[in-house]
């Protein structure tokens, strides 16, 4: 009977106990778990098509004994101008860029560069290629030729957006643009009216400044990986180039007035982003 008892108290004992001991042991460590933001910077590559669009203005063709507007001047602009020059292809360029988070808010900046390279030319100078110009009955012929040659182009842009599911961006974005450009043109003393001296052929380059806005859509279709389609707008202005300045030729005082648009797939990769997001995070209790 005394043992019986005895181990009683002792089964009672370890029944009491055991949740204190229970209570000192250390818990397990929960798995790390993977929050996924899109805070951080990237960097990608796209692709797509630009349309641009240069309007040629021919305001004065000055001549060495005649001012512009003066009324004895002959050379005055006939109706070859304005025109509009036109060119489209395959852009295909690189951008970068840093995204921070804010709930369903991401916001941040990107700059970007793209290779573009489309020429469109017109027989005849414009604003002297018709009998009017000059009244001696002469028509710019194949001689006679004026082109522009659209180049790169790069811009840096503030960007914003909402996310309207964790892994889907609608975004705008908006900045300062830059455009490569280059215009010619060439006349043929024997046939034009407005090469007086020698056969003569002159190009005038730029690097036009402007504003780029557009909008696009991001889809995170991995953890690193972040794939988009985007639409821009820029107007580079007027540019205002000079051709056969001071060479004894009549002189084209013109304006040019440059816009493009471009529509873009690209894909990027995100590093790791900025205060643990977008890394392993050990859930907290």
């Amino acid at each position: 009977m005394n043992k019986l008892v005895q181990g009683s108290v002792v089964l009672l004992g370890l029944a009491i106990a055991s949740p204190v001991f229970a209570a000192d042991m250390p818990l397990k460590a929960p798995a790390p778990v993977y929050v996924s933001t899109w805070d951080g910077w990237y960097v990608g590559i796209a692709v797509g098509e630009k349309w641009k669009t240069d309007d040629w203005k021919t305001e004065c063709i000055r001549t060495a004994l005649t001012q512009c507007g003066a009324s004895t001047n002959p050379f005055f602009v006939d109706s070859s101008s304005p025109h509009q020059f036109k060119t489209s292809g395959l852009r295909i360029g690189g951008y970068f860029g840093a995204n921070s988070q804010y709930q369903n808010w991401v916001y941040g900046f990107e700059g970007d560069w793209a290779y573009y390279k489309r020429d469109d030319s017109v027989v005849g100078l414009v604003g002297c290629s018709t009998p009017a110009c000059g009244g001696f009955g002469f028509v710019s012929a194949a001689g006679d030729s004026t082109s522009v040659t659209n180049k790169w182009d790069a811009s840096l842009r503030l960007r914003g957006g909402y996310l309207v599911g964790p892994d889907v961006l609608l975004y705008a974005t908006g900045g300062i643009a830059w455009q490569g450009i280059d215009a010619t043109m060439s006349c043929d003393s024997l046939t034009s009216p407005a090469c007086i001296n020698f056969n003569h052929t002159e190009t005038q380059s730029s690097v036009l400044t402007g504003y780029t806005v557009g909008a696009g859509i991001e889809w995170k279709i991995w953890r690193n990986l972040l794939l988009r389609a985007e639409y821009r707008y820029s107007d580079f202005g007027n540019w205002k180039p000079v051709f056969f300045l001071g060479g004894g030729d009549s002189e084209f005082h013109n304006s040019i007035h440059v816009r493009t648009n471009i529509a873009t797939l690209g894909i990027a990769y995100k590093f790791d982003g900025w205060g643990g997001g977008g890394g392993p995070v050990v859930a907290k209790y």
